[in-house]
């Protein structure tokens, strides 16, 4: 990564002398601002009159042209008094990882100076006013100019060896992530405990690792004194208990500025809790959703942080860096909302993940009654050539044709799924929210099922029913696939719409599903089209091709189903998918019942159809 060095000061700091030398010993093009001043401000300084805003702001925006220019080659080293902070934030928009020098002497040392240059448009005159619009910055290094030259050059390199980023926990993601943004050419440093359960894993991934740039610690003092300020560390450790605990090990050595990101799988209402926590020490923090497994994480994952803005911004190149890339080339990250948002997206992405794989899986209940295992994934293999294309019926079609030796490895894997705990997270959040997810709470309930082996196996004893197995068209099931997968990511979309309005998120559907549309568990051709789809819409079922497709899909959905009931097949998933769709699709439902029972017994009372008004009456059922 190209390094942006700008040293600042008002006139006669040395900027032009240090900038020169500097550029010479670490090979980096120097600049010096003033040699792009237009004509206009050159007459009006050497007529001794000082320069306002309207002067500067047009040779602000050259400059700006001319780091993100140079930031494309070997980067840049630029001279530039910016003086007032709103000069600063012209100067480097939108330009991430900004190492800043403030050159800092008094008064009389810098007169005399001035005084002592010749043939030079800037009078000492005008050395007061400077310092009259001086802002000093509370970011970046300071540098005394009474110190000789070469010490200052020193100090410059011995910072900018310092790393640009930092990473907490080397398990498979954080190892991952880290090899990612060294491939990257992002300088790094990480950190990991060193305790008998975790002897020797940072000596290892440095000798892994030995021709990048990386430096490895297992104190974390040192760990947080190796980062360039602001320091960002991204923390990529066991959510909960632990991550506070990670928190308040680094607070000690954090300095106000410096912004810490959750990686981990953190609730968020804890990230909400942990953002308002070190904010009053000055600390930033950002919560991050990262989808994309162990393969993602080095290759490129989707990431989803939320925070604020501003710290977004501080951080933002390193992680569109590493991040997947779109069918467009753009990053799969970017901005999700404030406070806990971004890890609010990826509970739900991981509850739309329950709901995916557990219809890939009722899906393979069906077709092993009268398929082989080769057979099967031939059918998924076919399937993912087209518009159901997507990684996890990838991963599903290899996974059943996976042989260890003559058996299929899937025959050696016990029936009893686990689970961490984010998908039922998801359905929790639902309820409270009022929003009906039931395919993914059925995928939830599957896995805590199968968990029940034994008492399966004993009760299975009872049922002494033989059946031939008759096979159903592939068309059909095809079909009722796509029905399903379709309202899967409909519920989860409406619930991050209905989160977004209830905590004022104001979060984007159409982008978060461009974010997902490579590099996560969930990207498929459906997310892709969606991410479009949502750009005019706000929920799926507003978009009428939809809505008409899944009317088409219907029947076939009816038919997986009555196969299943016929020969005594678990589909949850599927049946819910029906059940909802049904129920949003009807409109007189049952629910009139239900409010006359509550009123009956509680007196809870009821709307009356056709009454001009929304009011709540009760009725005397006496």
């Amino acid at each position: 990564m190209s390094k942006v060095i700008i040293l600042m000061g008002v006139s006669g700091s040395g900027k032009t002398t240090i900038g020169k030398l500097l550029s010479e010993q670490i090979d980096i093009p120097f600049f010096d601002a003033d040699n792009f001043h237009p004509k206009s401000n050159i007459e009006k300084m050497s007529n001794g009159n000082s320069l306002n805003d309207e002067d500067r702001f047009p040779w602000l925006k050259v400059l700006h042209k001319k780091i993100l220019d140079e930031k494309q080659r070997k980067g840049i080293i630029l001279s530039c008094s910016a003086l007032k902070e709103s000069y600063r934030e012209i100067l480097t928009s939108g330009i991430e990882n900004v190492h800043w020098f403030y050159l800092k002497g008094d008064f009389q040392l810098i007169k005399s100076r001035l005084e002592s240059r010749e043939d030079h448009f800037m009078k000492s005159d005008l050395l007061q006013s400077q310092f009259d619009c001086l802002e000093t910055p509370n970011y970046g290094t300071t540098i005394g100019i009474s110190k000789e030259p070469t010490q200052i050059i020193e100090i410059i390199k011995s910072t900018m060896e310092l790393s640009s980023f930092g990473i907490v926990g080397l398990g498979v993601m954080g190892k991952s992530l880290a090899i990612n943004m060294l491939n990257k050419n992002i300088t790094l440093s990480v950190y990991n405990r060193e305790t008998s359960e975790e002897q020797g894993i940072v000596k290892r991934f440095l000798e892994e690792q030995s021709h990048k740039e990386v430096r490895g610690f297992t104190e974390i003092e040192n760990f947080v004194m190796s980062l360039a300020k602001p320091r960002k560390i991204l923390m990529m450790v066991k959510a909960g208990d632990v991550t506070d605990t990670v928190i308040e090990s680094l607070l000690p050595f954090l300095e106000a500025g410096d912004i810490l990101i959750d990686g981990g799988n953190s609730h968020y209402k804890n990230t909400a809790r942990r953002e308002l926590y070190v904010k009053e020490k000055g600390i930033s923090f950002i919560g991050m959703g990262v989808s994309g497994g162990e393969e993602g994480a080095l290759k490129g994952p989707s990431l989803m942080p939320g925070g604020t803005i501003e710290s977004y911004k501080h951080v933002s190149e390193f992680l569109e860096t590493i991040a997947a890339k779109d069918e467009e080339g753009k990053s799969c990250c970017n901005f999700i909302g404030p406070s806990g948002a971004g890890h609010f997206v990826k509970m739900v992405h991981n509850g739309i993940e329950y709901g995916d794989m557990q219809l890939l899986a009722e899906l393979y209940d069906v077709l092993s009654k009268f398929m082989d295992y080769q057979e099967i994934s031939n059918v998924f293999f076919n399937w993912n050539k087209g518009d159901l294309g997507s990684y996890l019926l990838e991963i599903t079609a290899k996974i059943l044709k996976e042989k260890d030796g003559s058996e299929y490895v899937l025959d050696q894997i016990l029936d009893k799924a686990g689970n961490k705990g984010t998908g039922s997270w998801s359905s929790v959040a639902a309820l409270q929210l009022g929003i009906p997810t039931t395919i993914k709470t059925a995928a939830v309930n599957a896995r805590y099922t199968s968990s029940y082996k034994e008492e399966r196996k004993r009760l299975s004893v009872f049922n002494t029913s033989e059946r031939e197995y008759e096979s159903i068209e592939i068309d059909v099931l095809a079909q009722a696939y796509d029905f399903a997968r379709t309202v899967n990511l409909h519920q989860g979309l409406q619930l991050i719409k209905i989160a977004s309005e209830s905590y004022n998120w104001n979060l984007n559907l159409g982008e978060i599903c461009r974010v997902w549309s490579n590099g996560c568990i969930i990207k498929s051709e459906k997310i892709k089209e969606y991410s479009k789809v949502l750009q005019n819409v706000d929920t799926l079922l507003e978009e009428e091709r939809i809505v008409l497709q899944l009317y088409k899909n219907e029947k076939a959905i009816t038919k997986v189903i009555a196969y299943a009931l016929t020969y005594r097949i678990q589909i949850p998933c599927f049946y819910e998918a029906y059940n909802y769709w049904i129920a949003m699709t009807t409109e007189k439902s049952s629910a009139n019942l239900i409010q006359a029972q509550r009123d009956f017994f509680g007196a809870h009372r009821f709307q009356k159809v056709n009454a001009d008004t929304e009011e709540f009456v009760h009725y005397n059922w006496s």
